[in-house]
Formats: structure tokens, C-alpha cells, sequence
């Protein structure tokens, strides 16, 4: 079975004629009558009563009929969308971020009139850096480190990927109400001091849990974490179901 069958096929039943069918597709009726021959063959049922004058729908050909109409029309809502480059899709995975958030709301209002589709994935570093690497995202954006960077970018080379910075910041601590750090006046924190705190984050980075390459590089294993899931881009995720 192929499309043409079944385009065929439609037309014979918008027309309930052979003859008039091949006009609409520039065929000839002994064409037509074979194409539609075919399909009948290749499904194993009548599709048209020949009566006459003209033909009619069988009761197995009304309900083939309603499956060919779905599928036909579908075709050519497709052949609309490629013809007028609705089609543009870019995938994304990110570490959930509120500066990537805006910057994404930024190029989503710019480019608006584009008609681009974004898929948005958030997710932890390793899981990013996979994603994009087995082609389900086109650019993945996270957080590195300055010390972790020499394992995250052999990493990267190990699966021929490409990493570019885009802005650097400090690591910033928001401590507790009930924590000693709040309040305390402290512009920076050891990493000693911060033994039996627990933290709350999006994701547990299970990149930071694999094998560095300095001893002394920072270590999630080592501190008290809880997961919060089912984190979302405020706006960014809202404006895109839009589209």
C-alpha cells in the first residue's frame, strides 16, 4: 500500500466515479480502476460497488475510507508546514537556571516571528552532555566549575563534543534561617565548614560524582544533598506552549 492508492482511492469516492476521478488527477479511467484494483487486492476487500452509473462505497470501503481520509489530510498539512518552513525545531538541555531562563525569553521574543519550536529539556550535567552527544538535543548549556573543568572537558573530547563558554560567575551560597551562616556577616565560606549542612537542589549533578582529576576538586559525594524535582523555566516554558 502507498500513498498514491490511497489518493486515489479518495478521489473515487468524493466523485463515485472512475472517469471522473482520473480528471481530477490527471489520470485516465483504466488507470484509475487498476490503482484502485490494487489496493483492493493488497487489503483483501471490496472497496467499491461498480454499479451502472458511477460506483459506490462498500460498508468495509466506508470505513477505509474514513482512515484515508485522516491520513491524506495529514500528508498535506505536512506538505504546508515544510513548503512554508514551519518545521524549525531546536531541542535544548540545560541545568535549570534562572539566568538561562531570561536569556532563553530574550531570544524567544526576538525571534518570534521565525516560527521556531523549542523542545527544553532541564536536567544534571552528565545527563546534558549525553543527550547531545546521542543527537535528542542540538546544544546543551550547564554550570562547570572553574575545578572540575580539565575532567568535564576529557569528557567532552572523549565523545568529540565542543565546549564554550559563555559567562563566568562565583559559586553562591544561600544559607537557611536555621543554619549559623545566616546572619553571621560572611562574605565566603570554607568547604570544610560546610560538613553536616544539607543542601537542597534541581537535580543531584551526578557529573561531580564521577572520578576527578585533582584530589582536592570539589565533591558532591561529600555533602548532604536532597533532590527537588519537577523544576520548571518560569516564563520561558509558558510562552513556548504558544507556539
Amino acid at each position: 500500500m502507498d500513498l498514491k492508492q490511497l489518493q486515489y482511492f479518495v478521489a473515487c469516492a468524493q466523485t463515485e466515479s472512475f472517469s471522473d476521478a482520473a480528471k481530477i488527477l490527471y489520470s485516465t479511467q483504466p488507470s484509475v480502476s487498476k490503482v484502485i484494483k490494487s489496493l483492493e487486492d493488497t487489503l483483501g476487500m471490496q472497496l467499491f460497488e461498480r454499479l451502472p452509473r458511477g460506483i459506490r462505497l462498500t460498508v468495509q470501503g466506508q470505513k477505509v475510507y474514513h482512515y484515508a481520509c485522516r491520513i491524506t489530510n495529514e500528508i498535506d498539512v505536512l506538505e504546508n508546514m515544510a513548503s512554508r518552513g514551519m518545521t524549525k525545531w531546536v531541542r535544548i538541555s540545560m541545568n535549570p537556571s534562572s539566568w538561562f531562563a531570561n536569556q532563553f525569553v530574550d531570544f524567544y521574543n526576538e525571534t518570534f516571528e521565525k516560527n521556531y519550536h523549542f523542545q527544553l529539556t532541564t536536567a544534571g550535567v552528565r545527563s546534558v552532555m549525553e543527550r547531545v552527544r546521542d543527537y535528542m538535543d542540538d546544544i546543551g548549556f550547564v554550570y562547570i566549575l572553574s575545578r572540575q573543568q580539565e575532567n568535564f572537558l576529557h569528557e567532552l573530547a572523549k565523545n568529540k563534543m565542543e565546549f564554550v563558554p559563555m559567562y563566568e560567575t562565583d559559586v553562591i551560597f544561600y544559607p537557611g534561617r536555621q543554619t549559623e551562616f545566616y546572619d553571621s556577616g560572611k562574605e565566603k565560606v570554607r568547604l570544610e565548614e560546610l560538613e553536616g549542612i544539607r543542601f537542597i537542589q534541581n537535580y543531584q549533578d551526578e557529573f561531580f560524582d564521577f572520578g576527578s582529576v585533582q584530589e582536592d576538586a570539589f565533591q558532591w559525594r561529600d555533602l548532604d544533598i536532597s533532590g527537588l524535582q519537577g523544576s520548571t523555566l518560569p516564563g520561558a516554558q509558558n510562552r513556548c506552549a504558544d507556539t
